[in-house]
């Protein structure tokens, strides 16, 4: 449970068309990943961490690895890899 008074940031979501609709604005500790995010997320969007494992997270057109450390206010990109044959 948070502590009022207790370091947060706050990061907004772009979800890839396949995660679901839209945005997401998410509360996470300060010092948190984009691995901790997706543990996050995973729950509210039907899914397992395991199921998020080949996500893309995006920053600025950029893909960024899960042991970044977010800062307030960023805004995220997640794309799931498409498969071709």
């Amino acid at each position: 449970m948070s502590g009022v008074g207790e370091p947060v940031v706050t990061v907004d979501v772009r979800l890839g068309a396949r995660l679901g609709p839209g945005r997401r604005t998410v509360r996470l500790p300060a010092g948190a990943t984009v691995a901790d995010l997706l543990a996050a997320l995973a729950p509210e969007l039907g899914r397992t961490p395991e199921e998020l494992a080949g996500v893309a997270v995006a920053l600025g057109g950029e893909v960024v690895g899960r042991e970044r450390v977010l800062g307030d206010g960023e805004a995220l990109a997640l794309i799931l890899p498409v498969a071709g044959g």
